[in-house]
C-alpha cells in the first residue's frame, strides 16, 4: 500500500464498529467469475484499493479506489473505466475517492456508509 492508502485504510478501519470487514489491495478474479470469453477478462487480474465486506466476509458489499494524479493518463482512465464496467456488470459498487481532495475522515465515512446503508435497504 501506498502512504495515501494506509492512511485511508486508518480511516475505513473505523467501519469494523458497524460490523463490516475492510480488505486492502484485493484482486478483482478472487470476487468477480472468470470467464475465459469474458471481454474484460485481463482486466481481472488488477488490484482494486480496498474491498468492503459484511462481518463474516461472506459477501462483498462495497469496491473503493482511490485515484491520484497517475489515473489522468490516457491508458489509466481507459483501464479505470474498463473497470468500472466489470463492477457494474457483476452487479457491484464501486466508488472512488480523489487524492486532491481532503478526504476528511467524516467524510469518507459518511459516503461509504451511506452506499453500504442503500445497499441494505435493497435487500
Amino acid at each position: 500500500m501506498s502512504d495515501y492508502e494506509y492512511k485511508f485504510y486508518l480511516i475505513l478501519e473505523e467501519l469494523e464498529k458497524y460490523n463490516y470487514k475492510v480488505i486492502p489491495q484485493l484482486n478483482l478474479a478472487t470476487v468477480i467469475e472468470k470467464v475465459n470469453n469474458n471481454k474484460y477478462y485481463s482486466e481481472l487480474f488488477r488490484n482494486i484499493d480496498f474491498a468492503i465486506f459484511d462481518n463474516k466476509l461472506n459477501e462483498l458489499l462495497l469496491l473503493i479506489e482511490i485515484n491520484d494524479s497517475t489515473h489522468n493518463t490516457k491508458k489509466r482512465k481507459a483501464r479505470d473505466i474498463k473497470v468500472k464496467n466489470i463492477c457494474a456488470n457483476a452487479g457491484i459498487n464501486l466508488i472512488t475517492f480523489y487524492t486532491k481532495y481532503a478526504n476528511e475522515k467524516e467524510y469518507v465515512l459518511n459516503r461509504v456508509l451511506k452506499i453500504l446503508e442503500l445497499n441494505n435497504k435493497k435487500e
